[in-house]
């Protein structure tokens, strides 16, 4: 017997049924599976174990998985699952939707009208050592050094000069990861920082862009490109669907989420809104990075309290909608509360 299962490409803000044709993973039919206000989009796969697939076939997979995405992403302000997501079942689908429902809602309302946009730098290396070989005052005297011991007694200075070099190379590439990421984050409502992919790459960004800002993201790059001409090479692609933006943990219930955010900001089990935004501006403004020069544990620190923040004010957005909103309203975040009041609005 040959199981399937259900391949999961994003989560969507949906209520209405509908089919987005036969575009899915061995061109299945692509729909929707519901839980409340948000639905899953997911095709019809054969159960296997991806990890035996040989390369191609895989990438393949992948490229299908992303270009779904991408045509739903014509439509819908969406969270992209990574490929390899699959459910046994719709039922269990729908079970993943209640499970991480306030991270998907959050995640929806934080890319609203928003795309994924990544720059990557490089250049080439060779080319900077001999620069800096020719024009760096130190490195010059090192190599004289080097030159006047010979090869034996000058080991311990070609060390000493790896260790420069290296020190020179990392200075200049964080040097200009800092003027790239200052210049283009001025638009951007996000951004990450990616793994450089080799030796010539400078620096790997995802910026997370509003859609119409794309003609002003567009020039600044053109902008960056005749600033570093002969010096850098650029490549710009999005609009993508945000997948460094869209970080569900589906091993963590709605209860589980929302009471470690309680927990970092200091809030009792029973909290009113005003308490939550007091509780987050006194953390904003003791952890904010500017007063440590831009630390990046301080910058972490600060971007968890935000996120503790967005969690905690879209559940109560969201207690608002089913019991309406009272002036000074409290919000109970006790963990039979919280499951009670996600569980009566999906009846």
């Amino acid at each position: 017997m040959i199981n399937e299962g259900k391949n999961i490409y994003s989560i969507i803000n949906e209520t209405k049924n509908r089919s987005f044709g036969p575009i899915g993973i061995d061109n299945r039919e692509v729909n929707l599976i519901f839980y409340q206000d948000i639905a899953a989009v997911v095709s019809n796969t054969l159960v296997i174990n991806f990890d035996q697939l040989d390369k191609t076939e895989l990438t393949k997979y992948v490229a299908i998985h992303q270009k779904v995405n991408e045509e739903i992403m014509k439509e819908y302000d969406m969270v992209p699952l990574t490929f390899g997501i699959v459910a046994p079942s719709s039922d269990e689908v729908a079970r993943i939707l209640e499970k991480a429902y306030l991270q998907f809602k959050r995640a929806l309302r934080n890319i609203t009208g928003k795309a994924e946009f990544v720059v990557q730098a490089r250049w080439e290396t060779k080319k900077v050592l001999e620069e800096l070989a020719s024009a760096d005052p130190e490195i010059q005297e090192l190599k004289q050094e080097i030159s006047s011991k010979g090869s034996i007694f000058g080991m311990p200075i070609k060390l000493k000069l790896g260790r420069l070099v290296h020190e020179k190379i990392e200075a200049r590439k964080q040097e200009h990861r800092k003027d790239i990421h200052t210049f283009l984050n001025t638009i951007a409502c996000d951004t990450t920082f990616n793994k450089l992919i080799d030796e010539d790459m400078v620096a790997n960004f995802s910026f997370l862009v509003e859609k119409n800002k794309e003609p002003e993201l567009d020039q600044k790059m053109q902008e960056l490109g005749k600033k570093y001409e002969g010096k850098l090479k650029f490549k710009y692609i999005g609009p993508m669907p945000p997948y460094s933006f869209s970080n569900i943990n589906l091993s963590l219930g709605n209860f589980e989420i929302i009471d470690e955010a309680r927990k970092l900001l200091g809030l009792e089990e029973k909290t009113t809104l005003n308490e939550i935004k007091k509780a987050y501006h006194a953390l904003s403004h003791q952890y904010h990075p500017d007063k440590y020069g831009g630390k990046s544990e301080t910058a972490e620190k600060m971007k968890k309290i935000i996120e503790a923040y967005n969690i905690l004010e879209n559940y109560c957005q969201n207690c608002d909608e089913f019991i309406g909103k009272a002036e000074d309203q409290s919000y109970s975040f006790k963990e039979e509360d919280v499951k009670n009041s996600l569980i009566i609005r999906a009846q």
